[in-house]
């Protein structure tokens, strides 16, 4: 009887851990959709993606699935792809939060490939909850806009890792089969944006950005409440959106407006390689 009540038990979690793989596969293959690349090709089950450097998810290539091949020939062909484009080498690869890193993890590490730094979580609500979460202290709360497309004012806001855009960014905020843009504005300025992505059957917060002298007002809050709105007037439900895991802030924030983990990516890069032909160094 032990013995039948072990088996039980663990095939109830392979089943379990399976649901939970086949959930990260959908939400990932969905949010490919909300950022697309210029250049983008199938290996097999995996999607690789290229767009002049600009942001992770459009430079990696995303493994779900069988590539077809080899795991050791797909690295390769992975290699090979964006050393042609003059691109670091790199694959996202996602996982149930807190877990270790998995067999393909560990290939790629032991094959050279280093950590790039910025793992994220992957964040999803219901966009009723979220549009229903408390309002930020103050009559009303902030006015909040929204455009088809980022004006001058919305993509000077938006720093990405603290950065100004490159041209390549705007393509890529447009990227989505739908989207708009919201803002807050202030003495004539604008201190507050993001952008609202529909697709798949998913509504996507992305580029959410408070000016540093605006931060601590509720603008955070009044911009994420405003694009799960948004979603609700689009007819979409479900909402994700992707936070730096070290910033504790901002996931402490979405929580408070009713957004849980789901799951969490990080990236391996290939060694640059070398035209002496000696051992690579990790790329940066």
């Amino acid at each position: 009887m032990t013995g039948q009540v072990t088996s039980a038990a663990a095939a109830g979690e392979i089943v379990a851990e399976e649901i939970v793989a086949g959930e990260i596969v959908a939400l990932e293959r969905a949010a490919a959709v909300h950022w697309q690349a210029a250049e983008t090709t199938t290996l097999g089950g995996w999607l690789l993606r290229a767009d002049s450097g600009f942001t992770g998810r459009a430079n990696s290539a995303l493994p779900l699935g069988d590539p077809g091949m080899p795991l050791a020939r797909a690295f390769g062909q992975v290699e090979a792809w964006y050393r042609g484009r003059g691109l670091p080498p790199m694959i996202a690869i996602p996982g149930p939060v807190g877990a270790a890193g998995g067999p393909m993890d560990a290939l790629l590490a032991a094959r050279g490939w280093q950590l790039r730094s910025g793992p994220a979580v992957v964040m999803t609500a219901d966009a009723g909850d979220v549009a229903g979460a408390p309002a930020p202290t103050g009559a009303g709360g902030p006015a909040v806009t929204f455009a088809a497309r980022p004006d001058q004012d919305w993509l000077a806001r938006y720093r990405y890792r603290g950065a100004e855009l490159p041209a390549a960014a705007l393509r890529l905020l447009l990227s989505a089969p739908w989207q708009a843009f919201a803002k807050v504005t202030a003495d004539g300025r604008t201190v507050a944006v993001g952008r609202l992505s529909v697709a798949a059957g998913w509504a996507g917060i992305t580029a959410v950005d408070v000016a540093p002298d605006h931060r601590r007002r509720g603008l955070g809050t009044a911009i994420t409440r405003a694009l799960a709105a948004e979603a609700i007037r689009q007819r979409v439900s479900r909402v994700f959106l992707q936070v730096d895991e070290g910033n504790d802030a901002a996931q402490a924030l979405y929580e408070r407006c009713g957004f849980a983990a789901r799951h969490r990516y990080h990236y391996r890069v290939a060694r640059q390689a070398p035209a002496d032909g000696s051992p690579g160094r990790p790329a940066t």
